[in-house]
Order: C-alpha cells, then structure tokens, then sequence
C-alpha cells in the first residue's frame, strides 16, 4: 500500500504555534523561503478577494440596469433588491477594508523569526476571516437579489402580489 491510500483525514485542524513549528523545521527557519511561502498564501488571499469584488460590481452593475424592473413589481421585490445590494455593498466593503488592508510581511513585530512567523500566521488568518465574512455576506445578499428576481417573475405585473 502506498501512503496516499493509508492516509487518514485528520480530526482536527492544528494550531497555530503546530503551523509555526512545521513551516520553521520544513523551511529550516529560512526568512527568505518562509516570505516566500507566505506571499503566496497572501496572493491566493488577494487574487480571491479581487473576484470577491468584481462580482459584487457585477450585481451592483446589473442593478442599476434591472433593478428598476425589478423593484417596479411589488414593494415585496423592492426591500428584498434593497436588502440584497445592501448586503453585496457591505461585502464589498468588508472585504476592501480587512482583507486588502496592507501591512507589509516585512513590518510584523517580532523579536526572533518564530515570534515574527506567529505574527505572520496570525495576519494571514485575520484577513482569511475578513475574506470569509465578505463571502457569507455576498451569498446572502445574492439569495435576497434572486428572492426578488423571483418576485418579479411570478407576478410579473405591477403590484401583482394577491391581495390579502
């Protein structure tokens, strides 16, 4: 058997001082190979906060073609559009301010290189739940944007909602 097919799924993730004691013993305390590693990590980070953002300019840019229409059905399609492009702006923002914030790897306090990678990871991770926050409020501003496509689609005339 090979050691891909022994392979088990670990139960847990590992902590951050574990993270810091692998990248340290596989990287030999290397400065220059662990910046390395990590402006990689922080470019995946970026690149995904990038297409983060363009979709959210997409639906904010189809809003202002559409959301007219949209919002002329019924004021059920108007808060649900209202709601949805409210919570796309918010990720937009989230996303701008916590994850494309920048601090230079290079201006991480820390006295020694371990106290620095700590300080490194823990950047990274900040700026991953930033990421992570944008992403949850985008796909729930989306589901109130396609709730009032949906509105707009099964009564597709003005104030078509039955009357109660």
């Amino acid at each position: 058997m090979t050691d891909t097919q022994n392979y088990k799924r670990p139960t847990k993730r590992i902590t951050l001082d574990d993270e810091c004691a692998r990248i340290a013993r596989e990287f030999d305390s290397s400065f220059a190979s662990t910046m390395t590693m990590l402006e990689r990590q922080f470019t995946v980070l970026h690149n995904r906060a990038q297409l983060l953002l363009t979709l959210c300019g997409i639906v904010i840019s189809t809003t202002g073609f559409s959301g007219r229409v949209i919002a002329g059905t019924n004021s059920v399609a108007q808060w649900l559009i209202i709601v949805g492009i409210g919570l796309v702006l918010l990720s937009a923002v989230v996303v701008v301010s916590g994850v494309l914030h920048l601090r230079w790897l290079t201006l991480q306090p820390g006295e020694n290189y371990v106290a620095w990678l700590h300080e490194s990871l823990s950047y990274r991770d900040k700026k991953t739940g930033w990421y992570r926050a944008g992403i949850v409020l985008m796909l729930i501003g989306l589901t109130f944007y396609v709730a009032a496509i949906s509105v707009m689609l099964l009564y597709p005339h003005v104030d078509g909602l039955p009357a109660r």
